[in-house]
């Protein structure tokens, strides 16, 4: 058995012996051929790169398109993340005075706001965002953010309910009149466009930040008009006007908040005290009115 396998390589030898001798021999033919243009034929050794390098190389070249994927990505997951989390508030409030409000006094607008607000968009909780574009009249001129701000908010579809004070009220009835001003409501002030809010429960907003802050001037809720003139008519916005209007009936029916301090009792629907209320605050405006006329007058 040993010796045919000693036989079998032997043969192998052999052959593979006359292979070589075979392909010398063409190699010599093609060299006597032409040679000039002969070049031998030499076979490369394979080259067997490893993992390692693999990993290197790959990296050295692909390093600036990986970068940028992961750029890319990042900014998604943060745009992604952030509409997730982005708060879908239940009413949007402008504030546009002509004197000077802070963030506070626009957030504790928003708690008392909060009251009269229902949850419009089924979160199981009432929120309600307060716009503050106040300009006062000395900045006019330089603040260019509040002045963004407003008309940014002429633009948007969900800015209905505007609390403003009597010089804001000038401004936006002496540059739009009723293609701003809405009369639908048929509110007690102002030719049907307003509800004067001196002494009602938003006084409390301003009031706890600086004493007697609301007895400096007059300051009305109102609601804007959407009609085919308006900024804001993009689109169906009858949704946002439902809540606007609801939102102001609820204050006209209880200006007062008798359920308790307006900025300790906890968000719940506005109590029913009839029309005496509002009665109450138009015989008020009505009497600082005919006074101001007198005072014209003479």
């Amino acid at each position: 058995m040993a010796n045919k396998k000693k036989q079998l390589n032997s043969v192998e030898e052999q052959r593979a012996r006359q292979q070589e001798l075979i392909e010398l021999k063409r190699q010599q033919e093609a060299f006597n051929e032409n040679p000039a243009e002969y070049k031998p034929e030499v076979e490369e050794p394979e080259f067997v790169q490893s993992t390692a390098s693999r990993i290197s190389n790959f990296w050295y070249y692909s390093k600036f398109i990986i970068g940028f994927f992961v750029i890319v990505a990042i900014v998604m997951g943060i745009s992604i993340g952030s509409c997730v989390s982005k708060t879908e508030y239940d009413l949007t409030i402008v504030m546009y005075f002509k004197t000077y409000a802070n963030s506070t006094m626009s957030e504790n607008l928003a708690t008392i706001a909060e009251k009269y607000c229902e949850d419009y968009n089924r979160d199981g909780k009432v929120e309600v965002l307060v716009i503050n574009c106040s300009i006062p009249d000395d900045q006019r001129l330089t603040d260019t953010d509040g002045a963004t701000r407003l008309l940014g908010q002429f633009q948007n579809e969900e800015a209905i309910v505007y609390i403003v004070d009597k010089a804001a009220y000038d401004d936006l009835a002496y540059s739009f009149g009723y293609d701003f001003l809405d009369n639908s409501l048929d509110l007690p002030q102002l030719d049907g466009t307003a509800f004067y809010l001196n002494g009602t429960a938003f006084d409390a907003a301003f009031n706890v930040v600086s004493e007697d802050y609301t007895t400096n001037f007059d300051y009305y809720l109102m609601r804007r008009a959407i009609n085919e003139n308006s900024t804001a008519n993009k689109g169906d916005v009858s949704e946002y006007v439902y809540r606007a209007e609801q939102f102001i009936k609820a204050y006209v029916k209880d200006p007062y908040l008798n359920d308790g301090n307006p900025l300790e009792s906890s968000p719940s629907s506005a109590a029913s005290s009839g029309n005496a209320t509002a009665s109450k605050v138009e015989e008020s405006k009505t009497t600082t009115e005919s006074s101001e006329i007198t005072n014209s007058g003479e």
